[in-house]
């Protein structure tokens, strides 16, 4: 698997069914998974549904419960998206100012008298910018009568944060967030962070005030993207969380509903006859189970995302955790 697993995977499918397929229809995909498994397990007789079947008890006990505790998951998201928005007014003018001084740190590098407002916009802003000061640096650098050690090739470091900025900077031609968010996912901000801080550590005094500004510059803006990377992770994962919570309420009801009903398909006759003729119990079971599943679907398919993004992005600093280092191989 290669070091850009998240935004360059050569299996599409894994791809569109861990990150960038939409969640209805990766949960429809499952719900048709289960269809024809039932389908299947019915024509190979390991389940039974015909008359006489406990299927009804299954129903009426274990699955009713179970969709009933599934839906209080629903409202377990929203108590915790609406908590992160509920805050008194001075803690959430704390928040908004602290926003602000972070817009102006970076808008007083690029020159600018206000940064764009959408975040996307704003991505590509950061990594414009960077480029901008990284050419600065080159040009400097090349002036400068510094002798750089062996392996400290400052043509190299540009290049490389170049790529990367080059990369970010098209997050604004995006339309999907998680399309924009899979743009920063992985470890490269960390390792050109830290490239950066060890040529100011290295060379620092050394350098001219000029040059040494610029390098601060760079360090700022690789900071501003790995605090707008987090921030980005956030809007998104929350809005993600909130149409889970909607969509389980969507397909939960219909499902606690087709439970319901299915359960009275079998008479109270002693022979557990069926309401239903039974040559057609078997689709009948396969299509109910679908839907009565549909719930489950629609939970694994937002939480394979969920935690997806947030096994790739667990770090906001230089350290660069096991999980967000994609192997190779």
């Amino acid at each position: 698997m290669s070091k850009e697993w998240a935004r360059d995977d050569p299996n599409p499918v894994v791809r569109w069914i861990f990150l960038t397929g939409s969640r209805l229809r990766v949960a429809a995909v499952l719900s048709l998974l289960f269809i024809v498994l039932t389908a299947l397990l019915i024509e190979l007789g390991l389940v039974y549904v015909g008359p006489g079947s406990n299927l009804s008890t299954a129903l009426s006990s274990g699955m009713l419960s179970g969709l009933l505790t599934l839906l209080t998951v629903a409202l377990s998201i929203n108590q915790l998206i609406l908590s992160r928005l509920f805050g008194s007014a001075g803690s959430l003018s704390e928040q908004l100012e602290s926003t602000l001084d972070y817009r102006r740190s970076v808008e007083d590098i690029a020159d600018v008298a206000v940064s764009p407002n959408e975040p996307s916009a704003f991505l590509t802003f950061l990594a414009d910018t960077l480029k901008r000061r990284l050419g600065d640096f080159r040009h400097e650098a090349a002036s400068t009568a510094v002798a750089f050690d062996v392996g400290d090739d400052p043509e190299a470091y540009v290049s490389a944060v170049s790529d990367y900025a080059e990369h970010l900077s098209t997050a604004e031609e995006l339309d999907d967030p998680f399309e924009v968010l899979l743009l920063a996912l992985g470890e490269d901000y960390a390792e050109h962070l830290n490239t950066t801080r060890e040529f100011q550590a290295r060379y620092g005094q050394r350098l001219p005030d000029e040059t040494a500004e610029v390098l601060d510059d760079v360090l700022e803006l690789l900071k501003g993207i790995a605090t707008m990377r987090q921030f980005f992770k956030t809007l998104t994962l929350q809005q993600e969380l909130a149409r889970l919570s909607r969509e389980l309420i969507y397909s939960g009801v219909p499902a606690i509903l087709v439970t319901y009903f299915l359960s009275f398909v079998y008479t109270s006759a002693s022979d557990m006859s069926t309401a239903i003729d039974p040559a057609v119990m078997p689709i009948v079971v396969a299509v109910a189970t679908g839907v009565i599943l549909s719930p489950l679907a629609v939970l694994v398919a937002s939480l394979l995302r969920i935690a997806t993004v947030s096994l790739y992005s667990v770090s906001v600093g230089t350290f660069t955790p096991p999980q967000e280092t994609f192997e190779s191989g």
